[in-house]
């Protein structure tokens, strides 16, 4: 097997395998001053045979959580033909991900996969969920960009998997995406009394009053059996969307 040899601090190293690279990283993480230089000096003298060193997943993410942000993205960057390859499912880009702290280039990461490279391990929410629990903020929204419009829809086949996703958002990208997939879609996808409980109380409260008026007051009164089910509905409501429903249902003074 090819050896890569390189020099650092005047010393010769060698870097065989991705098990001598990670023991590399870890021998230069001593001296807290100077580790940063140190594992760029590495990355830069291996440069593009890095691909060819870093073969497995287990062993990048070892790699990676030797290495601060920075040099984090451009390992990252100089694998990134093969990560496709490398990283076969959402679980294991949530783990990279994780080990990534900037949001910049949590984004940036995911930018260079592509859209058709996500929506090959993007099967259900589930796995929507697992990339955007990583994600924070703009960054939640710039993801649902880059999966785009059309193939949200397709990902959302119940009112349950919706929750999934809102439960993770900020309120603002709540009502990005709930404006994304429309709310008369989502009506639609609405069929008990259960259903319409957990799409109306994880929506904001902004959003909450446009979803009521997407239905007559009597095709919400029929969701429910009898009073008492629904006035069990209503305790698992805050305070907030219970005036809310109330009001558009007239019971509410």
């Amino acid at each position: 097997m090819k050896k890569y040899s390189f020099l650092i601090s005047w010393k010769e190293f060698e870097v065989e395998n991705q098990q001598d690279l990670e023991v590399l990283f870890k021998v230069f993480s001593w001296n807290t001053k100077i580790i940063s230089l140190i594992h760029w000096n590495i990355l830069m003298e291996i440069d593009e045979d890095i691909e060819d060193i870093i073969v497995d997943y287990n062993w990048l993410t070892k790699c990676l959580s030797c290495l601060n942000d920075k040099n984090s993205f451009l390992l990252l960057t100089k694998i990134w033909d093969k990560l496709s390859k490398i990283i076969t499912n959402t679980l294991e880009l949530a783990e990279i991900l994780s080990k990534i702290p900037s949001e910049e280039n949590k984004i940036r990461l995911l930018k260079i996969l592509r859209t058709n490279y996500l929506l090959k391990i993007i099967h259900d929410a589930r796995d929507l969920w697992n990339i955007l629990e990583w994600l924070y903020w703009d960054s939640q929204r710039q993801f649902i960009d880059i999966i785009w419009q059309e193939n949200i829809k397709k990902i959302f086949l119940s009112t349950n998997e919706i929750i999934i996703i809102l439960y993770y958002l900020t309120n603002e990208n709540k009502d990005y995406l709930m404006n994304i997939l429309w709310l008369d879609w989502v009506k639609y996808k609405i069929k008990t009394s259960r259903n319409f409980l957990d799409m109306y109380r994880w929506l904001t409260d902004k959003k909450a009053v446009e979803f009521l008026k997407k239905f007559e007051i009597s095709d919400i009164k029929h969701l429910f059996k009898n009073q008492q089910e629904f006035y069990k509905f209503m305790l698992r409501l805050p305070k907030s969307k219970e005036k809310l429903l109330l009001k558009y249902l007239n019971l509410w003074n």
